[in-house]
């Protein structure tokens, strides 16, 4: 069982990340481009491909990502019920999909989308997804498999050791 502090922090940064990024959207939603000197050069360097980066398409991906950030945070917390753990199982996926995805294209599968993309890619992109993507898994999502897979609670209190706490179980430790 993971720690409830490590399960807090680790729902804060992946909550963070989530955030950051959808405000990252919602500034590309208003037609700046910064850091890239136009919208083209921008696709290439986040996707790595010609996209549109106009308010329609960036909007409603800050929107996926700022409700993936309030579940994420939630669930962290012991709260939102189902809701939260499947949106925190699909974020800790998406994040090592991406990641796996990052490693085969700097590896040099594709066809190459320039050197901005490739080294974002290799410096930036990948080991943030990676890296969070296993805080995910491992302290929001695996802290709570043993109640999703549907053991029966009375072998989960069995288990429990009495250092930490399953929001799942009680909210805060017992005084012994």
């Amino acid at each position: 069982m993971v720690d409830i502090n490590a399960r807090r922090r680790a729902g804060q940064a992946v909550a963070g990340l989530l955030a950051v990024d959808g405000l990252a959207h919602v500034y590309w939603a208003t037609g700046l481009t910064w850091p890239a000197p136009d919208q083209r050069a921008l696709s290439l360097a986040v996707i790595g491909a010609v996209v549109s980066f106009a308010p329609r398409v960036v909007v409603p991906l800050a929107l996926v990502l700022f409700g993936a950030a309030t579940a994420a945070l939630a669930g962290a917390y012991g709260r939102g019920g189902w809701v939260a753990r499947l949106v925190s199982f699909g974020v800790a996926a998406g994040l090592l999909l991406r990641g796996l995805v990052g490693l085969a294209w700097a590896l040099g599968a594709g066809d190459g989308a320039g050197p901005v993309f490739y080294w974002l890619n290799l410096l930036l992109y990948t080991p943030l997804c990676l890296g969070f993507g296993w805080l995910a898994a491992t302290r929001l999502v695996a802290s709570r498999a043993r109640n999703v897979l549907g053991l029966p609670l009375a072998l989960a209190r069995a288990r429990r050791r009495p250092d930490r706490v399953d929001p799942l179980l009680e909210e805060f430790p017992r005084d012994r």
